[in-house]
């Protein structure tokens, strides 16, 4: 009650599973409709931190090329992992004080996830940021992990703690490496 709803929407960055990509260039879909040039150099390095730089300088307009066909028949459209990663280089641009990352990595391989965690983390430093997330690999990294059930709140601390628990977290974690491990998942 003591801010603003304006206030609010300042203090938090957020990514979501399911990413909305908007109908203009890649460096639009970051800043939205600042073309300032500090705005421009924020947002490639963004894009360049959550490792979209190949990629995108593959492009014949490389940050400037037009994402999906809907306006212009050129346009590109990028895989679901990689349009998550322009979500996060969104939330990153933003630089709020909050992020929350609601299973933002979905789309991506196990590997692929991990490399983004470690560099959001990096990335994220003095900031507060919430991880949501089935997949227990993301969790290794975080200050305290809080393992919820039907129940609510089952398990509560760091990874090496949780483990030495060997309880729910610990079978779970357990479970989701060896499957990891066997190839059987495929996130592409």
């Amino acid at each position: 009650k003591d801010f603003s709803k304006r206030a609010l929407y300042d203090m938090f960055s957020i990514v979501f599973q399911d990413v909305n990509i908007f109908g203009c260039s890649i460096i639009e879909n970051v800043v939205g409709e600042d073309n300032s040039p500090s705005a421009r150099a924020k947002a490639i390095d963004c894009l360049n931190r959550v490792g979209l730089k190949e990629k995108i300088e593959s492009l014949p307009n490389k940050y400037d090329t037009q994402m999906l066909k809907i306006l212009d028949d050129e346009g590109v459209e990028l895989s679901g992992g990689q349009n998550q990663k322009i979500a996060i280089a969104r939330a990153l641009y933003k630089d709020a004080n909050m992020v929350i990352l609601d299973e933002p990595t979905a789309a991506l391989d196990a590997l692929a996830e991990a490399s983004i965690y470690k560099s959001f983390d990096d990335l994220v430093q003095s900031k507060t940021a919430i991880y949501i997330s089935h997949r227990l690999s993301s969790t290794k990294f975080c200050d305290k992990i809080a393992l919820f059930t039907k129940n609510g709140l089952e398990e509560y601390g760091n990874h090496e703690e949780l483990m030495a628990k060997k309880g729910i977290y610990y079978s779970m974690f357990m479970t989701q490496g060896k499957y990891y491990k066997e190839g059987g998942e495929d996130n592409e």
